[in-house]
């Protein structure tokens, strides 16, 4: 693929789901002559709507109400796990006025993601009595 060919693919795919591109800045590093033996990652497994994330209730009902938005087809992540709650003025991190949420999720092709985040974001805060802000992390289109 070369440096052209990989600009048209990301412009393509922006203009697919609606984001609007002023610039891309892209330095390719390296090419390879063939398509690597690594075989795609599997979906990781969603929780079912309701069903609480092991050791954090709060994390569960936030995570139950991220997959009840239209659009969001499933739960994704690091080991930290798709939902993550911070508490304000937390150590080392910016101080927040309130409680943060960060959730990272897939979205559905039919679905613009933009409408989708916007959407996840008002679940999470009506989600928790304390209504934190939301970060939502869409992390692949299904």
């Amino acid at each position: 693929m070369t440096a052209s060919l990989l600009r048209t693919v990301l412009a393509e795919a922006a203009e697919r789901i609606g984001l609007v591109v002023a610039e891309v800045d892209l330095r390719v590093t390296e090419l390879l002559d063939t398509d690597p033996a690594v075989p795609p990652e599997a979906p990781e497994p969603e929780p079912a709507a309701g069903q609480r994330l092991p050791g954090d209730s709060e994390a569960g009902r936030v995570a139950a109400a991220v997959l009840a938005v239209p659009g969001v087809s499933r739960l994704t992540g690091t080991p930290a796990g798709p939902v993550r709650l911070y508490a304000s003025g937390q150590p080392g991190g910016t101080a927040l006025p309130h409680r943060h949420a960060r959730v990272d999720l897939a979205v559905r092709a039919d679905h613009h993601p933009l409408e989708v985040a916007g959407a996840v974001r008002t679940a999470v805060t009506n989600a928790l009595p304390d209504h934190p802000t939301a970060t939502v992390l869409v992390t692949a289109l299904d």
